[in-house]
């Protein structure tokens, strides 16, 4: 299988089940099924940095177009 054939994401949304503690499903529609994910803060928080990371490695057209500042 190659990297085109793989599972594709059609569509994500999230639903917040607590806002304290926070706790929520993120559900991903993908085109062999729906993955359902119960979040909490630490989750959400590794999930962003995963992403902010390979957003990171795009160059030219697909360089990021955001800025991430963060508190040390």
């Amino acid at each position: 299988m190659s990297e085109l054939e793989e599972n594709r994401l059609l569509d994500c949304e999230f639903q917040t089940i607590s806002s304290e503690p926070l706790i929520g499903r993120l559900n991903l529609q993908t085109d062999l099924g729906l993955i359902d994910l119960l979040i909490n803060k630490e989750v959400a928080q590794f999930l962003v940095a995963a992403l902010i990371e390979f957003l990171a490695e795009g160059t030219g057209e697909d360089a990021p177009s955001f800025t991430v500042h963060t508190e040390q």
